[in-house]
């Protein structure tokens, strides 16, 4: 039975991207998504070393301006369709630094990212406590 080889994804970019984040916001948490190597911000997702690009997940409309401006593409992971809060750049693990602010942006949507099917649990919660 024939297989597709399997994806490699760049550990030392990661490492980069990691280091550059972890360094200004040491919350950021060490993960795996799909086999990707990943970062956290307690349950969500900031971004992933995907081959040897990074997914960075960003709202639709900053997403969609970085698409449109060049500066990264459309993150489409094993073939899938290019989902609409993500975009993958491509930068030598060297130059990660120039995408810092991006990756800020990243952490900070994460942060305060709010599921519309369940709800802002952190507003729920406070609620609950000034009854």
């Amino acid at each position: 039975m024939k297989t597709e080889p399997r994806l490699l994804h760049d550990v030392g970019l990661f490492n980069a991207v990691f280091a550059c984040v972890h360094d200004k916001d040491p919350s950021v948490r060490e993960g795996a998504m799909f086999g990707c190597p990943a970062a956290f911000v307690g349950a969500h997702l900031v971004f992933c070393v995907y081959g040897s690009g990074i997914g960075i997940k960003l709202p639709a409309p900053r997403a969609a301006m970085l698409v449109d401006s060049g500066r990264a593409f459309a993150f489409q992971p094993y073939g899938r369709s290019a989902m609409r809060e993500w975009v993958e750049i491509r930068i030598p693990r060297e130059r990660v630094d120039e995408i810092a602010p991006v990756l800020i942006e990243a952490i900070e949507y994460a942060r305060h990212h709010v599921n519309p099917a369940v709800g802002d649990t952190s507003s729920a919660s406070a609620s609950r406590a000034q009854r």
